[in-house]
């Protein structure tokens, strides 16, 4: 038994020492992921930074200050922290540690320090050792056993540090990254400049850690530092430039040998070339190595075709090196079609539809996991978009990776790079220092996210700034051109906007461009402009005809591009983060807490308020209300798609955060916050696009009809356009065929019949449907839909009387044939009603029983369609309801959305329901739009409004004795204010019929609102 035990232990000690001498000669590039290691974070309270030096790079190490931790070096072994892997931030694990986690009064200041140890192979000896992080936040001094080796304040880029020295092959090896975070934003402005003692610093997000992956690199001396795959016109033409380093003292000779493999899973080799008598001198060297590969597969957003190119190094002195660089053939440009720009892709033209995303991200508030960053490139692809932007902020890679996998492209800004005038012409010797810090750290932060970013085929534009108001000058000038001539196969622009941009001039502070493979600065041709706000809802007046709607332009000679559009916001899918949450740990992310409460505000009012019959839990509730972003940004992709002149078009915007920017139509964890459907059966690439320019109107009334091909399948020929209506009952009375002529080609949004009336035939909702047909065979369809009401006075006593002072209730029931109300003033009311519209609360008697109380509580009803604050406020002081203030809801970023349940005052009205467009007269954002914290009575209509984590009533029944008071907080009177009568023609006065009145108002949407004033008189 001994002898058979020694014969195994003999062979394992022979195979031992052959594999420890194949590691120790082991050549070439070595690579070892770090960002799994256990790392602990421990927060450095005590260090001193707010008056620290700030270099640049780049840095002499050996002549920098050493901040060791507080307490020693030891302190780092012995004090209590968070176990944690990367990419992470302080945020993540130590929000709030203040003990005040409301809004951003939790965030972390100061100094942390990040530690693991890591084992170095023995087989790295003798080569260059070095850590390359994908990135940090902000401050980064980077410690190896102890010795300071790296040094960097250039946050979201790459950078390397060299441990060559400090390392200990071998053996075990500690590292420790020391961590400043001195400021940042938490929303998206990212020209509100921060100072760091006496240096301005770029904005960036507020959040402190290490952001992107580590990874150790062992390399020969000679080694491939970078290569990019330039993209060509020739578009299965590329160039493969290759820079090598060579950190020797003396120069290397050997050959590169060249190898393109389809990046599929077979792996295919396409192109191989050896490059041979290549001599690199000592620094950096760059070969161009031009590939023509006439059968390649091209990169499209529907057919993301991939290529790898690896490049080998081979020297004579024995170094060895091989590295990758994924890649696509394609070409992006602007073309000139009979003087309209336009932009092609592959030589064929592409309208851009697209979202600004402001780079925040759930837990960490940074850098997304990959999972996220997948998400995030799905969402948009199942939206039908074709483009994200990067906005106000650096990308991250993951998220390209996946862009350039899934067929997404991508625009994208530094962040931060705007300055302010005083830097222009620094007075004294500090503020050339400032200005010096800024302007190199800015230019070296563009610079990085070039040569990071460019030969990712989903990249297609940088831009400089975002709405930035000043001229560019010659330093922008330079770093513009510094960004071409590292990348001069893509568009630059200076400036995306919301200034008052000159149509038909030059304007180089919201034009500038440069052009591919072009070194012009170009100040006329890119028409960038913002309208950041929204409406609330899609309402009638964004379409009204073929030369008047939303978006509509006929300006051809420039791009035309909407960079931010149509802010809406809605709240986040509440229930699905709260699981995400409770599945991670209620005590991580930066915003757990906010939305635990967020989510438990929602619920426990649908519980308790009899909405969760309507809506069965928080999911249905948020989903609908996102549905009403969704609808309004798929109306208007319509209407830039069926212009045909547009290029562009942004949603304002992409995620939505606990704090702003609820406008988002996906939530800080990447769930569509509405039905995608809604959006992407507009971003078909062939469809019949039916516009009304009356969606919402009373039965009898016309609307018009307006029917377009959106075509980006070269539809062309005489084909029939078949339309038909269908009402709610399911019933067909209203056919018509149309001949049409269908362009095709590039003619992407051709207008095929104007002008077809069509009157509304019966209450509730018509369809109306059109079918390019070709004989039997459909080739497109697309449908709208309108909304009618029957205004129905049925039910209203008689014995009604009207508080109003503005004559505003008294002329609409007047114009709608009702004989005059009488006119309240003072003391007990008569009749059964009272409406109180323009008219204050009266205190008399027994401070808590007024005459209108008296008269209320014997069985009577009282309804507030007016100044319902102040009537809220003096009812709750007399112990009727339990009334705790008044919220304005919120527009555009931040937003409010109402809401109803199931009752008998919306008959006639849709029900059960968010407001969407039918309600167009109560949730645009011109009208007054107010929520009233009333904890008392039946609410049957609520409101939510930005991040407020409470419900709020918009329409409440409140009994009161034998009787009755609604307190309604909706815009009625805009409703019904403009209404005039116009004639009568059956009778007179009370004797007329309710038919023989012309309803004229400004918006025929107010229907809606006036069947509502009158259903409450019934109730």
């Amino acid at each position: 038994m001994l002898i058979k035990r020694l014969v195994p232990l003999w062979i394992m000690g022979v195979l031992l020492l052959t594999t420890l001498k194949g590691i120790a000669q082991q050549k070439g590039r070595q690579e070892k992921d770090l960002s799994q290691n256990n790392w602990k974070l421990w927060l450095d309270t005590a260090a001193t930074w707010e008056n620290d030096s700030l270099y640049t790079p780049p840095v002499d190490i050996s002549k920098l200050p050493v901040h060791e931790p507080t307490g020693g070096w030891q302190t780092l072994q012995t004090a209590s922290g968070r176990l944690v892997h990367l990419p992470t931030t302080v945020e993540e694990y130590y929000w709030a540690r203040n003990g005040n986690n409301f809004g951003l009064a939790g965030n972390y200041l100061g100094v942390s320090w990040f530690t693991t140890n890591i084992a170095v192979p023995p087989a790295m000896k003798g080569k260059r050792l070095v850590l390359h992080f994908e990135s940090a936040r902000f401050r980064a001094e980077v410690f190896v056993n102890r010795k300071l080796c790296g040094y960097d304040v250039v946050p979201g880029t790459p950078f390397d540090v060299d441990i060559t020295e400090a390392a200990k092959p071998g053996a075990n090896n500690e590292i420790a990254i020391r961590i400043t975070d001195p400021n940042g934003n938490f929303d998206w402005r990212d020209s509100q400049n921060f100072m760091w003692g006496a240096y301005r610093t770029q904005p960036t997000h507020g959040f402190g850690g290490i952001t992107g992956k580590v990874k150790l690199v062992a390399t020969d001396r000679v080694f491939i530092d970078d290569i990019f795959v330039k993209n060509k016109p020739a578009i299965t033409e590329v160039d493969v430039q290759v820079t090598a380093q060579n950190t020797s003292i003396s120069a290397a000779t050997g050959k590169y040998v060249v190898d393109i493999r389809e990046a599929s899973a077979q792996k295919r080799s396409v192109f191989q070339q050896v490059i041979t008598g290549v001599q690199l001198e000592p620094g950096a060297s760059t070969k161009n190595i031009t590939v023509k590969l006439p059968a390649a597969k091209l990169w499209s957003v529907d057919s993301p075709n991939l290529y790898i190119a690896t490049v080998r190094w081979e020297g004579s002195n024995n170094t060895l090196d091989s590295t990758g660089q994924r890649f696509g053939f394609r070409w992006f440009e602007i073309k000139d079609i009979a003087g309209d720009q336009q932009f092609y892709l592959n030589n064929k033209r592409i309208v851009l539809r697209t979202s600004i995303s402001w780079g925040f991200w759930p837990e960490n508030g940074i850098a997304p996991s990959d999972e996220l960053a997948k998400k995030q490139v799905m969402d948009a692809k199942r939206l039908g978009l074709n483009m994200l932007n990067f906005h106000r902020t650096i990308g991250q890679r993951n998220v390209l990776d996946y862009a350039d996998e899934l067929g997404l492209l991508y625009f994208e800004e530094p962040g931060g790079n705007s300055y302010p005038d005083n830097l222009f012409n620094p007075k004294n010797d500090l503020e050339k220092k400032q200005t010096l810090f800024y302007l190199t750290a800015r230019t070296e932060k563009f610079l990085r996210m070039v040569r990071r970013d460019r030969s990712h085929p989903a990249l297609i534009i940088y831009n400089m700034h975002n709405e930035r108001g000043a001229q560019p000058t010659a330093i922008d000038r330079a770093e513009m051109m510094a960004g071409h001539t590292l990348d001069d196969s893509r568009i630059i622009t200076y400036n995306s906007c919301n200034g008052n941009i000159k149509l038909n001039e030059p304007d180089p502070k919201y034009k500038l461009h440069l052009l591919p493979f072009d070194t012009t600065f170009y100040d006329y041709g890119w028409f960038d402009q913002h309208h950041a706000g929204g409406p609330g809802v899609y309402h009638d007046n964004l379409y009204s005809n073929p030369t008047s709607y939303a978006k509509y332009t006929d300006h051809k000679n420039e791009i035309d591009y909407w960079g931010e559009e149509g802010a809406i916001g809605t709240p986040p899918r509440l229930q699905l983060i709260r699981d995400a949450i409770l599945k991670r740990g209620k005590d991580i992310g930066w915003e757990t807490d906010s939305y635990l409460k967020w989510y438990d505000g929602y619920d426990s009012f649908l519980k308790n308020n009899g909405f969760s019959k309507d809506f069965p839990n928080v999911d249905s509730l948020t989903r609908k209300m996102g549905n009403v972003a969704y609808y309004y940004q798929g109306r208007v992709i319509e209407n830039v798609r069926i212009n045909n002149i547009t290029d562009g078009y942004a949603v304002n915007g992409w995620e939505s955060m606990k704090l702003e920017n609820h406008s988002g139509i996906v939530d800080n964890y990447r769930n569509l916050k509405g039905d995608p459907e809604l959006i992407a059966q507009y971003n078909q690439p062939l469809y019949v696009a039916v516009k009304l320019n009356h969606k919402v109107l009373a039965v009898g009334d016309t609307t018009t009809i307006d029917l377009y091909l959106v075509n980006e399948k070269n539809i062309n020929g005489n084909y029939n356009l078949e339309v038909s209506a269908r009402n709610a009952k399911g019933e067909t009375g209203w056919h018509k065929t149309i001949p049409v002529e269908v362009k095709g080609g590039a003619v992407y949004g051709q207008l095929l019949s104007a002008g077809n009336p069509f009157a509304a035939p019966a209450p509730g909702y018509t369809t109306i449907t059109a079918k390019l047909v070709n004989g039997s065979t459909i080739l497109a369809t697309g449908q709208d839909e309108l909304y009618a009401v029957q205004l129905n006075t049925t039910g209203i006593p008689q014995e009604v009387q009207l508080a109003d002072t503005s004559g505003v209730l008294s002329n609409y029931f007047s114009s709608i044939g009702f004989k005059p109300f009488k006119n309240y003033r003072g003391g007990k009311p008569e009749g059964k009603v009272l409406v109180i519209g323009a008219f204050e609360p009266q205190q008399t008697g027994n401070p808590l029983v007024t005459d209108i109380l008296e008269w209320v509580n014997n069985g009577n009803t009282l309804i507030v369609v007016n100044n319902s604050e102040h009537w809220a406020d003096h009812l709750a002081k007399k112990e009727v309801f339990d009334y705790r203030g008044s919220k304005v809801l919120g527009t555009s970023w931040y937003g409010g959305n109402y809401f109803s349940k199931q009752h008998a005052l919306f008959n006639g009205l849709p029900q059960a329901c968010v407001f969407n467009w039918e309600y167009q007269c109560f949730a645009t954002y011109n009208k007054s739009r107010l929520g009233l914290r009333l904890n008392t009575g039946d609410c049957v209509v609520a409101c939510v409004s930005d991040h407020k984590p409470e419900v709020f009533s918009a329409l409440s029944i409140i009994p009161h004795g034998r009787g009755k008071i609604i307190v309604c907080a909706l815009d009625i009177f805009s409703c019904i204010k403009d209404v005039k009568l116009e004639k009568k023609a059956e009778g007179d006065g009370e004797n007329a019929s309710l038919a023989t009145f012309n309803n004229s108002q400004k918006n025929s949407a107010n229907i809606v609102g006036q069947q509502l004033l009158l259903n409450m008189l019934k109730n």
